[in-house]
């Protein structure tokens, strides 16, 4: 039996066959279908709505999400940072196998524990298992339950100032830290991370109002950064006056 990325990867190159577009944009295509069947689908067998759903459109995103995100963005990343830091010593293959390890399945536990926390969020304010599913790209209930363990609901009390669960540990104290930005977290930190990887990856200046959105303080963070994140891109290459490189 062939795995899903096989079964696309021998689609994506049915296509290509067929249409003469490059691998990627096969590829690209076929996931696309892939994500559109998955919401027919999920659509499909939706169960009847029930009176008086929320208009998520006409809500602003909860400050406590958006810091959820950036405290566990800021974990994660620095033990990606750990991780690549370990390839830079390379004299100990058995060692960096280790230490390596550790640290990806460290920043792999908080980006399970900030998935299942937003879920289990959503699910309390009513948003229903077919979207939920469809969000995280999921085929079945049991595999968005995967997500919602008791770490997750523990930090999840915390974060909406509910009671700790019983035998609670630290992530309870960890969800009330980070919904009054103090304590575990460290707001100033984050704001760091974040205008660094607003300099690197934001569409600017091609698009100039890349950073209109930002709050002063970090607009005029990340527009101080952005020169020296450019200096660091490989310049493109000269073309002469007959279009040769």
């Amino acid at each position: 039996m062939q795995s899903p990325n096989q079964a696309r990867a021998n689609a994506a190159r049915r296509r290509q066959a067929e249409t003469g577009e490059p691998y990627a944009a096969a590829l690209k295509a076929v996931r696309a279908d892939r994500l559109r069947k998955l919401d027919d689908i999920t659509k499909a067998t939706a169960p009847p709505a029930g009176p008086g759903p929320k208009n998520f459109h006409e809500m602003p995103v909860p400050e406590t999400l958006t810091e959820l995100v950036r405290y566990h963005s800021h974990r994660i990343t620095r033990y990606l940072y750990l991780a690549m830091d370990e390839g830079r010593w390379g004299q100990d293959f058995a060692e960096w196998q280790r230490m390596t390890l550790y640290k990806l399945t460290d920043a792999l536990e908080h980006l399970n524990l900030l998935i299942g926390t937003i879920s289990a969020y959503l699910r309390d304010e009513g948003v229903e298992q077919h979207s939920l599913r469809r969000f995280l790209q999921l085929n079945g209930d049991h595999q968005v339950e995967a997500y919602l363990t008791p770490r997750v609901e523990e930090h999840l009390a915390g974060l909406t100032g509910q009671p700790a669960p019983e035998h609670s540990v630290v992530w309870h104290s960890v969800g009330s830290d980070i919904a009054a930005r103090s304590g575990w977290s460290q707001p100033e930190r984050h704001e760091v991370l974040e205008a660094a990887l607003y300099a690197l990856y934001a569409n600017y200046p091609d698009d100039s109002k890349a950073f209109n959105h930002l709050p002063t303080a970090l607009r005029e963070r990340v527009l101080a950064l952005v020169p020296l994140a450019r200096d660091l891109e490989p310049a493109p290459p000269e073309v002469d006056a007959g279009g040769s490189r």
